[in-house]
């Protein structure tokens, strides 16, 4: 009986599942490409926050300096400090100490930063007075911390960039897991909606059996049709003989009376 269901009503079951089994992959897919984003959002953070330890040594530095009078290009030893922290994080592509106008007073690391992303770096850490920004500008992820003088006034910031790639290698793994979950949930649903939706449709196909004409005569009914229509057969074909037969004798009769009347003399 499936067999035959399958075959009135495939059209109508394979575009009901396909239409079910495409919704459910576009969700999974967004879910998942939501995920990716969220999942490097964290690491974004994670990595921002292990580079405030390098940002924070920095910024006592500077602070314990600019409480004895000095400014930040009189600094004795500051280049040295930004070579030690970043040779201490090799994550650190460049590590910079800008103004207050973003004009760069110490660097370190040869790292070449393309201008129009160093303006929208600068925009986005000098034009608040968040303590700490992160910016992720794509395949570079910038760190600033404000510097604040005695008075609260800020006298420039210190800035960490890192290639995206260096923090991203260690979520490769979790954004495979989260691939082959996806597929193992489209699977499983895929598994469970396709008896479902011809469980649903069982009704369908008991309607259609029982409207079937085979079903509704029965097996007496069509015997039974089968012997009336015997029967008229049978009393066409007596009809048939007997209307020959009929034909036979008036056919001789006229030819007898044919043949007196030419014998007779005239």
């Amino acid at each position: 009986m499936m067999s035959v269901s399958w075959l009135v009503f495939r059209e109508v079951y394979l575009k009901i599942i396909l239409s079910v089994l495409a919704v459910v992959a576009a969700m999974l897919v967004l879910q998942n490409s939501l995920n990716q984003l969220k999942l490097r959002s964290l690491a974004a953070e994670a990595t921002s926050s292990r580079l405030q330890i390098s940002a924070s040594t920095i910024e006592t530095a500077i602070v314990r300096a600019e409480g004895l009078g000095l400014a930040m290009d009189e600094m004795e030893g500051l280049a040295d400090l930004l070579d030690r922290e970043r040779s201490r994080d090799g994550s650190i592509a460049k590590i910079s100490i800008v103004s207050p106008i973003g004009t760069p007073v110490f660097q370190s690391g040869d790292a070449t930063l393309p201008q129009d992303e160093v303006e929208d770096m600068l925009r986005r850490i000098m034009g608040t007075r968040e303590k700490v920004t992160v910016f992720d500008a794509g395949e570079r992820l910038y760190t600033g911390r404000l510097l604040f003088d005695s008075s609260g006034v800020v006298m420039g910031a210190v800035i960490l960039a890192t290639p995206t790639e260096k923090y991203l290698a260690q979520a490769q793994g979790a954004f495979a897991k989260m691939h082959l979950f996806a597929l193992i949930i489209f699977g499983c649903v895929t598994a469970v909606l396709v008896p479902f939706i011809l469980f649903q449709f069982s009704g369908l196909n008991s309607a259609f059996h029982a409207l079937d004409p085979a079903r509704l005569l029965g097996a007496k009914a069509r015997a039974a049709d089968t012997t009336g229509v015997q029967s008229a057969i049978d009393a066409g074909n007596a009809e048939y003989a007997a209307a020959v037969i009929e034909l036979d004798e008036l056919l001789a009769e006229a030819g007898s009376k044919k043949r007196d009347t030419l014998e007779t003399p005239t």
